[in-house]
């Protein structure tokens, strides 16, 4: 028998600067999509789109998101939106607080392959019984940067600097600034 999740938690990315989605965001979504028809999901179980507005933008990524997945098939009854996170920790918190058995739940977490490690671990932090499933991507300089801040992004993790009312230290700022850049 297939094992099935009682939540399929799609992480969201950043839309672009007229809110419409990136390409990275449709990866996400069809391999959430892909997920939803192989039965994936649970009888009573629901797929979560999550992300937030972001500053400058006028949609939040989980809105965007719902209507991406309708196209694809998914019933917009068997989506629950978290459209308040920022943040990975944010996700799965705000997620968590979507589902009934939030402890019990077992969770299948789809996004970007260089984000996947992190994400499942931070899910496990939020108390989820997480598995990740990844969307590949094309392996360019742009990725091999992503996957070198999700590096950064995990020791921060590690350390407990993304746990409510915590932050990392100053001086990682600086590091981090100088191996990656300032942002942009």
């Amino acid at each position: 028998m297939k094992k099935t999740f009682d939540a399929i938690l799609l992480l969201g990315i950043s839309l672009d600067e007229n809110s419409e989605p990136k390409p990275e965001l449709i990866t996400r979504v069809d391999e959430a999509a892909k997920a939803f028809q192989e039965g994936l999901l649970g009888e009573n179980g629901v797929l979560i789109p999550c992300g937030g507005v972001l500053p400058g933008r006028t949609r939040s990524e989980a809105d965007v998101m719902a209507a991406l997945l309708e196209a694809r098939g998914v019933p917009r009854e068997r989506m629950r939106l978290e459209d308040k996170s920022q943040v990975t920790i944010e996700n799965m918190r705000f997620a968590a607080k979507l589902l009934e058995y939030p402890k019990k739940a077992r969770v299948l977490v789809i996004t970007s392959d260089y984000h996947l490690t992190r994400s499942v671990l931070t899910a496990w932090r939020a108390g989820l019984k997480a598995k990740g499933r990844a969307a590949a991507l094309v392996h360019d300089e742009v990725w091999k940067e992503k996957k070198g801040k999700e590096l950064a992004y995990t020791v921060d993790m590690l350390f407990g600097w993304q746990d409510e009312g915590k932050s990392r230290p100053q001086w990682t700022y600086k590091l981090f600034d100088a191996v990656f850049g300032k942002k942009k």
